[in-house]
């Protein structure tokens, strides 16, 4: 899994959105689906739900390669597109980048909210934490 993919977090949106634009989140969904493809089928899949250039489906496919979460090899006279990392390790690594972030600057406020939150909106996964927490200190 490659561990030096960076991306900007935008927590104000959903989803993957909050950190691969919309239209790659939409095109990883495809590849994470369909598992290898090209820019002409990603392209066609694209279209059957709105009016969008070859040209964009094109240029964004090679960013996520250039990023390091597709890969890319020549078959004949087109690219053929596979994931570099799965949807779930992908979504690992962006949790772990954000509360890494968090816990290196902000560490105090960062678990303060986490408790907070978790007491307020899931008591079952505040639990869930406490026996984690039990379980790692008691080791």
């Amino acid at each position: 899994m490659p561990l030096n993919m960076r991306f900007r977090f935008s927590p104000a949106k959903d989803g993957l959105v909050k950190v691969l634009g919309p239209l790659e989140t939409e095109i990883m969904q495809i590849l994470w689906q369909d598992e290898r493809s090209t820019v002409k089928k990603v392209h066609r899949r694209l279209s059957q739900q709105r009016e969008i250039a070859y040209t964009t489906v094109m240029t964004t496919m090679s960013r996520l390669s250039e990023k390091g979460v597709l890969n890319r090899h020549r078959e004949g006279l087109a690219y053929v597109y596979t994931p570099a990392i799965s949807e779930e390790d992908f979504v690992s690594m962006v949790v772990r980048q954000v509360l890494d972030g968090l816990l290196d600057d902000y560490s105090d406020t960062a678990i303060d909210y986490m408790v907070d939150y978790l007491a307020r909106n899931n008591p079952a996964e505040l639990q869930r934490l406490q026996r984690a927490i039990q379980k790692r200190t008691s080791a």
